[in-house]
């Protein structure tokens, strides 16, 4: 069985309200909303400053790209920074998993409540395939859903995988900035109409309190993990060359809790959840498991797919900078979507945590990118 490769923790600190386009074309007065990363952008991110810190300058050679693209990124993964007594503490951030749904149920209740894989009534039926089951929500509530947060803080994520009820909580995430863009006329100084727009961009920046007196403790900053360790610097995440700080993150930033790795290497039914955008080319399937069902990068640990709760598909495209010309559109199953698995066999030693944030899409430039990093859970049956 071969090692996954050596990856650090890297934290990444916006100094500006960042922007990320996507991808649809600007127009008078358009507006483009204000995007979380791709994968991808974080990966061309990391991989410039190595190609930075070599002096690689002008068109790359082949084998130059070649070595670049072979350099995992994984993330980003949103995190709040909080300012305490004895330092700073980093609490990962991960997207909200697509089988919570908070409900107001009747008598004005509101509540998280569990879609899990059951069993249809005799006298009812789907278009399922004969394998997988149907998702069910737990007791059959009635209500109205409701939106709630965007991002859940990593213990409840997993406390929801083992089974627990989450309470709602108070939506807490970056806040959109707009800016509007103009180009003067050079003959009549007027505004240009056919250069006119306005970009919405992510606010990482500290909160003023409620009172208006100063400014929260806290912060939000992005976390990722590089196939190459990178010293402390400025650099230009996103669009318009904004600015931020790179730096190594704080020690087990990233870790899985020990007590959920060896929970999952007990269990032989467990769940993925997707916190980065997943890329595979069946849609919202996976191509592997019509194999032999081996998850990629850990030989010998083959999974049954049973249900998945996938919400609507995210577009992704890009600018190919070697090639010099838009990338092909592509759908991307969204960040949150929750499958649940059969371990087929004896796993490998070791599977469990190997399946921390490890990548789970289709094609391998794909999961050195970045996406369809997962978090692997429990299967609790209501």
């Amino acid at each position: 069985m071969m090692d996954a490769p050596t990856m650090y923790d890297h934290l990444i600190e916006p100094q500006a309200p960042l922007v990320f386009r996507s991808g649809r074309p600007f127009g008078a007065g358009s507006r483009d909303g204000a995007n979380f990363p791709w994968p991808s952008s974080l990966a061309g991110l990391l991989r410039t400053q190595v190609m930075d810190d070599r002096g690689w300058r002008g068109p790359l050679t082949a084998a130059q790209q070649q070595e670049l693209h072979a350099l995992g990124a994984h993330g980003p993964i949103l995190a709040e920074r909080l300012a305490e007594a004895d330092g700073k503490r980093v609490t990962p951030m991960l997207p909200r998993p697509a089988d919570a749904v908070l409900l107001d149920v009747e008598g004005g209740d509101r509540a998280y409540h569990r879609l899990t894989p059951g069993t249809l009534p005799d006298d009812c039926g789907c278009d399922l395939p004969p394998e997988l089951q149907p998702l069910l929500l737990a007791g059959a509530p009635k209500g109205k859903p409701q939106p709630g947060p965007a991002y859940w803080p990593l213990a409840t994520l997993l406390a929801w995988r083992g089974g627990e009820a989450v309470r709602p909580f108070t939506p807490d995430e970056p806040a959109s900035e707009t800016r509007s863009h103009v180009a003067l006329d050079r003959a009549t100084l007027a505004a240009d109409p056919g250069r006119l727009f306005q970009t919405e961009g992510l606010d990482f920046s500290r909160r003023r309190k409620n009172d208006g007196r100063g400014f929260a403790v806290r912060d939000w900053v992005f976390l990722c993990r590089f196939a190459s360790p990178l010293a402390a610097r400025t650099v230009t995440f996103g669009g318009e060359r904004r600015l931020s700080w790179l730096e190594p993150a704080p020690a087990a930033a990233l870790d899985a809790p020990p007590e959920h790795v060896a929970a999952i290497a007990a269990s032989r039914r467990i769940t993925l959840t997707v916190v980065t955008p997943a890329l595979f080319t069946g849609g919202w399937r996976p191509a592997w498991l019509d194999a032999a069902g081996e998850v990629p990068g850990i030989a010998g640990l083959r999974l049954r797919l049973r249900a998945a709760a996938v919400e609507r598909w995210q577009g992704i495209s890009g600018w190919d900078l070697a090639a010099w010309h838009p990338k092909g559109a592509r759908k991307a199953v969204a960040a949150g979507a929750t499958y649940w698995f059969d371990v087929v066999g004896e796993p490998p030693a070791g599977w469990a945590s190997r399946l921390w944030l490890a990548p789970i899409s289709d094609q391998p430039q794909d999961r050195r990118d970045g996406f369809g990093l997962v978090v692997p859970g429990l299967w609790n049956h209501p």
